[in-house]
């Protein structure tokens, strides 16, 4: 069977994922931008 393409499941599969990691990285950036902003407000 010679297939293009995704179906919906590995799509939503991928976008799972992709919210996992995003949920992971986003307190981290945030805490490093709020870090950065108090830094720049201290000179």
């Amino acid at each position: 069977m010679n297939k293009k393409g995704f179906t919906l499941i590995e799509i939503l599969i991928v976008i799972i994922i992709v919210g996992i990691l995003a949920s992971l990285a986003l307190p981290k950036l945030t805490r490093k931008i709020g870090e950065a902003k108090a830094a720049e407000a201290t000179t």
